[in-house]
């Protein structure tokens, strides 16, 4: 008996679905790299850690650089959504450590 291969799928076909339903993808590869360049030598103090219906959650690694974050947060919004068409990121929290 042959299996029924009409039904099979792709791994990039269903990562491409979860892409596509999730809006996941494309967005955290954008948001990576514009962090990094966005931030420059302060990335090092901060870790993206998770993001959330548009906030952004961050591990700092320090009280100062929590601080910091906070004291930088919109600028840093504003900044971030000049990456992408339409304006996502909504504001950034920080996370425990």
């Amino acid at each position: 008996m042959k299996p029924d291969r009409t039904r099979w799928a792709t791994g990039k076909y269903l990562a491409d679905i979860f892409k596509y339903r999730t809006g996941i993808g494309d967005k955290t590869t954008i948001l990576g790299a514009a962090w990094r360049k966005e931030l420059g030598h302060l990335s090092a103090h901060w870790e993206l850690s998770g993001i959330k219906q548009g906030i952004i959650y961050v591990k700092p690694r320090s009280a100062a650089a929590a601080q910091e974050l906070q004291l930088r947060a919109a600028s840093i919004v504003r900044g971030l959504n000049k990456y992408f068409n339409k304006p996502w990121i909504k504001g950034i929290k920080v996370s425990a450590r």
